[in-house]
């Protein structure tokens, strides 16, 4: 006759297992969401500050060099590059009568990307996005396809109202003035504000 000296219980896990096992993923989860949402919102004003600057750097740019830029946002692929054309550019809206010197120049003129000044195009982040964009000539503001922020030698930028948005809702605000060429960030929607 053989004795056993140590009973093992059957294998299984209890109820209080999985109650503690539970509460540890709780207590994580509650501590990792507000950290996860002041990172985006960090992206965002890191995203807006970034635009920002290339804004403020294009404005001087077309002044030094004596060529008229242009900032394409693609809404589509959410990201933005730069363009440049030598020709003289004015600034009108499809819906405009067209004048003779319209017509004379139907095609308008001729941007080519510039990759001396970036690169590549700069794409948003991941959770970020164009939220819409209103220009000077557009009378809604534009939500997909391309919208531009033209910057003139003569030292004007077109006054352009850009709203980046997050994916938890938030949204900053970015709005070029024509005559400084500064581009001012807004930690909210400004349409939104009374």
């Amino acid at each position: 006759m053989q004795m056993r000296l140590f009973q093992h219980p059957e294998k299984g896990i209890t109820l209080i297992e999985i109650l503690v096992a539970m509460a540890i993923i709780a207590i994580f989860t509650v501590i990792a969401i507000p950290r996860f949402q002041d990172k985006l919102k960090l992206n965002l004003k890191k995203q807006a500050r970034m635009l920002s600057g290339t804004i403020r750097f294009l404005y001087n740019q077309a002044a030094i060099k004596n060529v008229t830029y242009r900032l394409n946002y693609d809404l589509t692929n959410q990201t933005y590059s730069v363009e440049k054309s030598s020709e003289a550019v004015r600034l009108t809206s499809p819906e405009e009568s067209r004048s003779k010197w319209d017509e004379e120049k139907k095609t308008g003129p001729k941007f080519t990307e510039d990759k001396e000044l970036l690169k590549k195009p700069v794409q948003l982040q991941k959770r970020i996005k164009f939220k819409d964009i209103k220009t000077e000539i557009s009378k809604e503001p534009i939500t997909e396809g391309h919208a531009y922020t033209h910057f003139f030698p003569s030292g004007y930028a077109e006054q352009t109202r850009i709203r980046l948005e997050s994916e938890t809702g938030d949204i900053y605000t970015i709005v070029v003035q024509p005559l400084t060429g500064l581009a001012k960030i807004y930690p909210y929607d400004i349409e939104a504000k009374p």
